[in-house]
């Protein structure tokens, strides 16, 4: 029956995120998903679940402001075929997903994950400066899960 609930508050928190990222002038925001527990947690879960939500949007975008071959370091290459090929990494703060339940070994504990995907954007141009301020696609994306705990309240490690 727990597993039933779970699944059923995984489904809810899908259904709230929105299907892609904001794009803006200083990059991708992660977007304002609902922070709102799903009904059937209990006032304590939803607690942990609404502090969670907070302290992954801000290690997300941390993580994506920090993320190695970021945007800040743009690998740009010139071709075979005379183009230049600029890529860098990001995280889609559009699909990024965070999930609370309590352990199963200890109901005192809480175990919160983040699952998004990393993507590697890249844009085409005649020019080094032109691919540069070109438009980004995606072209390659990798998934990832990280998993912190918490013990009542204690803060998210």
């Amino acid at each position: 029956m727990r597993t039933i609930v779970l699944l059923l508050a995984v489904c809810l928190l899908l259904s709230t995120l929105p299907a892609q990222a904001a794009e803006s002038a200083s990059g991708p925001q992660l977007s304002a998903a609902t922070t709102d527990a799903p009904e059937h947690m209990d006032r304590e879960l939803a607690r942990e679940h609404q502090r969670f939500t907070q302290f992954a949007r801000q290690q997300v975008e941390r993580m994506n402001a920090n993320i190695i071959g970021g945007k800040h370091s743009m690998q740009i290459r010139k071709a075979s075929d005379g183009l230049y090929h600029a890529s860098y990494k990001a995280i889609d703060l559009g699909e990024v997903v965070f999930r609370v339940h309590r352990a199963k070994h200890d109901p005192r504990y809480f175990v919160g994950d983040i699952v998004y995907k990393e993507l590697v954007m890249e844009s085409v141009g005649q020019s080094a400066e032109a691919c540069r301020k070109g438009s980004f696609e995606p072209v390659a994306e990798k998934s990832n899960r990280i998993i912190y705990s918490s013990k009542r309240g204690g803060g998210w490690k």
